[in-house]
């Protein structure tokens, strides 16, 4: 399980460091003003709806029931069960991308409230949403292929083709758009292209692992109504995640550059929650299931364990840095072109307050799948709309306060409120019962990262006249590059001398053991 989880990480390492080469592209085009306000609202929107229901709530009803069946009735039944569903799954994207094609506009008034017919950006939004908006059919697409890969332990595929997404990115950003001038436009139909190309990655493994994926016409049986019964709140579940988000970047759209601000920061912020909380997720869905349906409750309460420790021990160092030296990530990484120093200051609190709530974002991904394992999707619902009650009453007056800022710490505060719900949830199941030593571990972690935190604080007020400089990039990155390492050093360090781990414990955990 380990082993799948830094498989996963390790290509959205690579998707990460791609991303970010496109972001600082992005951010030397556009700023952080009305172009770049509308190129992220045009973005998010087929993002928003993969994330709702594809990799949300589709992934949470589908993967535990084809899982089951692969392990209970073999390959032929599971893949009969994946071909009906996939069908019917289909033909409901066409008409979401038909219908959010036609009503593009008031959706994205809806989704970006300070966006105004005199200020421009509703002008541009328009025409760009409706060129992205066609990433949803091959986005979600992709999603459920890659839970079928998932479930046969296959997981190098599905993290690769978001690699692929980066790299169209990164084509049209160094040879099109020089010759071109027309930056949006370009990166809108580079959505379009690498949702075709990302939907080939898949499709090629699923026939190399001879997943039969022949079309049959869509029919709603027995099965089919099982996964929307069990969608319904699975969709009401990723929807509320993703509306805790939205929230915060449509409130903050009454500023402008807010929007710009937050997507900047929550790039960054989205490195350990991409590394760690997706890969986590992606892994442990199936692995859980699979545990319950073997009748091994016990194997599957220290497997979640183990996915809880694992992402409290790499997303910790991630989440000190943010909070000590966010303003020189920022201005190390996006200076340069049209975002200035004064937008890397406010994107550096941005990425701070995000930062707070990075560690219950990961968890949350890791105790989810105890309950969609068991296929309850209710639970997790229930607790997730609280969570969005809770950003909505503090949004807008934490905005009036701190601004954009606001916003993101709103988003982690509900993002507290959600694990701490989740958690008494499964302890309230007799699901999760403590395992001796897990609070122990946690201690000497949250110390290891202090130590790595006041140490790289101090570090970077030595290097800042070669950080906070607005000219030469390359060397801003390089000694940027040299706190992370040096940091990463302390870390381990740490954790080696508090004995959280021993260096042949985290050995004996990613050694390769052969299948029975």
């Amino acid at each position: 399980m380990i082993r799948s989880i830094f498989t996963v990480s390790g290509f959205t390492l690579l998707s990460r460091i791609l991303g970010f080469v496109r972001d600082v592209l992005i951010a030397r085009y556009l700023g952080a003003g009305v172009t770049s306000d509308v190129w992220v609202a045009a973005f998010r929107l087929p993002n928003l709806f993969r994330r709702i229901f594809g990799e949300g709530a589709f992934n949470a009803a589908f993967v535990p029931m084809y899982s089951g069946r692969l392990e209970e009735k073999g390959e032929e039944v599971a893949d009969k069960f994946a071909r009906r569903v996939i069908s019917v799954m289909g033909v409901i994207l066409l008409v979401l991308f038909a219908l959010s094609f036609i009503f593009m506009e008031p959706l994205m008034q809806v989704t970006n409230l300070g966006f105004e017919p005199d200020d421009g950006r509703l002008a541009l939004a328009v025409p760009a949403g409706r060129i992205t908006i066609g990433y949803l059919v091959f986005i979600c697409l992709v999603a459920a292929l890659s839970g079928i890969l998932n479930s046969r332990r296959e997981f190098k595929a599905p993290a690769f083709s978001y690699v692929v997404l980066n790299l169209v990115f990164l084509v049209a950003l160094l040879f099109v758009i020089p010759r071109t001038g027309e930056p949006l436009t370009v990166l809108c139909w580079a959505v379009l292209v690498s949702g075709v190309l990302q939907l080939s990655v898949v499709v090629g493994a699923c026939l190399k692992r001879r997943v039969k994926l022949s079309p049959r016409a869509p029919k709603v049986d027995q099965d089919v109504k099982r996964v929307g019964q069990l969608m319904g709140p699975g969709l009401v579940s990723a929807g509320v995640q993703q509306l805790n988000l939205l929230i915060g970047q449509s409130v903050a759209s009454f500023q402008i550059g807010g929007v710009s601000l937050i997507y900047f920061a929550d790039r960054i912020n989205q490195l350990p929650l991409g590394l760690l909380g997706i890969a986590l997720g992606t892994v442990l869905l199936p692995e859980v299931t699979r545990q319950l349906k073997g009748k091994n409750p016990d194997n599957a309460r220290a497997t979640m364990y183990q996915g809880m420790e694992i992402g409290i021990l790499f997303s910790m160092p991630a989440v000190a840095a943010m909070l000590v030296i966010p303003v020189p990530i920022m201005h190390a990484l996006f200076v340069g072109g049209e975002f200035t120093a004064e937008a890397a200051r406010e994107a550096g609190w941005v990425l701070a307050a995000f930062a707070l709530g990075t560690p219950a974002y990961v968890l949350a991904k890791v105790l989810q799948p105890a309950f969609f394992a068991r296929e309850d999707t209710k639970t997790p619902m229930r607790f997730t709309v609280i969570s969005t009650v809770v950003n909505l009453i503090l949004v807008y007056p934490m905005f009036r306060w701190l601004g954009p800022m606001g916003c993101a710490l709103a988003t982690s505060i509900a993002g507290w409120v959600n694990v701490t719900l989740l958690w008494g949830g499964l302890r309230g199941a007799d699901f999760m019962q403590m395992m001796p030593g897990f609070l122990s571990r946690v201690a000497r972690i949250v110390f290891a990262s202090v130590m790595m935190g006041v140490g790289i604080w101090y570090a970077a007020e030595w290097v800042k006249p070669w950080i906070m400089t607005d000219g030469f990039f390359m060397r801003r990155v390089t000694v940027l590059l040299a706190l992370v390492v040096a940091g990463a050093f302390l870390y381990f360090a740490s954790v080696f001398a508090t004995r959280v781990y021993t260096v042949s414990e985290l050995k004996s955990r990613l050694r390769r053991t052969p299948r029975a």
